[in-house]
């Protein structure tokens, strides 16, 4: 009869287990994936602040080549019809199924660095698309309040003990009373978060990295599974990107691994990917500062180690601080035909 109970009690919770909605997918960080066939880069120009698209395969995941004879597949109408800091985040849970594209708000032909630090947009540009073709509702969503001097490089991962999207972006901030935001800031520029499910309304932000002494900027996580993550981003004391693991969450423990990006002083923008075909390898794409700007690529067999080095068989400098997702062929052949 013990043995009985103990049953049913078995079956009654895995009943009830599978009644719960499912917040996560315990496959969604597969690294691996024999359904993908190429990688779908985007990017903005420093010609053109708008979103352009490139395509690369399976063989040869880093050579990048555009696609839509070169056009932009969207440019903004709203805030100051520029956008920079691009990212492509694929949809999960309710949203499974839709992409979106965000990205910085800033003209800079417009204003300089230093006004743009102090009375540039807090809002993040937003895209929708169900097919990676077409795109559409484009909005400008406001995240800081007016104590933010900019919102600079957004990107979102998702979080899986939020079952949420984790939305995170680079500000400044300034005094209540100085409205104008002529005076010292009170933060160096720092890391913001909130949460969403659909890239309309966001959770207070609040902050996530603040170095105090050193402004720190483009951030990008590459998941590893559900608690493990490796995150990449710009410290103003180092003159490349930092790299930092956590083995429990975003909000975990994180610490530096023993390895590093070789050969990347003057790189910011990192954003990594893992590769389609071989399990454990990743790359990484980081946009030059300087007269001399754009991308360069690095990759790893070990991304947890730190260890990146670079890729030099490549040429993608035509594209500016991006991301990257990987594709069907039923996407690529559509992309393609652009």
């Amino acid at each position: 009869m013990k043995g009985l109970s103990i049953l049913a009690a078995t079956l009654a919770l895995s009943s009830y287990a599978l009644a719960l909605p499912k917040l996560w997918d315990s496959t969604l960080y597969k690294k691996a994936d024999s359904t993908k066939v190429g990688y779908l880069g985007v990017y903005w120009t420093t010609a053109n602040e708008s979103v352009y698209l490139a395509l690369s395969d399976n063989s040869n995941p880093t050579a990048f080549k555009s696609i839509n004879s070169g056009k932009p597949i969207v440019s903004p109408t709203l805030g100051t019809k520029a956008v920079r800091d691009v990212s492509i985040i694929e949809g999960v849970g309710d949203a499974a199924g839709k992409y979106y594209i965000i990205g910085t708000d800033l003209d800079i032909d417009t204003t300089n660095w230093s006004q743009a630090v102090r009375t540039g947009s807090r809002g993040i540009f937003v895209w929708e698309s169900t097919d990676l073709v077409t795109w559409t509702n484009e909005r400008l969503v406001t995240v800081e309040d007016e104590t933010a001097g900019m919102v600079w490089a957004p990107d979102a991962v998702w979080d899986p003990s939020k079952g949420q999207y984790f939305v995170h972006w680079a500000s400044q901030f300034y005094a209540e009373d100085d409205t104008n935001h002529s005076g010292n800031p009170t933060t160096t520029t720092i890391l913001r978060y909130a949460y969403t499910n659909d890239f309309k309304t966001f959770s207070k932000p609040e902050t996530y990295i603040d170095l105090k002494t050193a402004t720190t900027i483009d951030l990008a996580f590459l998941p590893v599974d559900d608690n493990t993550f490796v995150r990449f981003y710009v410290n103003g004391n180092s003159s490349s990107p930092v790299v930092e693991v956590s083995k429990n969450g975003l909000f975990g423990d994180w610490a530096a691994p023993s390895g590093s990006v070789e050969d990347s002083s003057s790189f910011e923008g990192p954003y990594p990917f893992w590769d389609n075909a071989q399990e454990g390898k990743a790359y990484l794409l980081c946009d030059r500062v300087g007269s001399d700007p754009g991308l360069a690529a690095w990759e790893s067999t070990d991304p947890v180690s730190g260890a990146f080095s670079p890729v030099s068989s490549t040429d993608i400098t035509f594209m500016r601080h991006g991301s990257v997702l990987p594709v069907t062929q039923e996407q690529y052949d559509a992309l393609a035909a652009l």
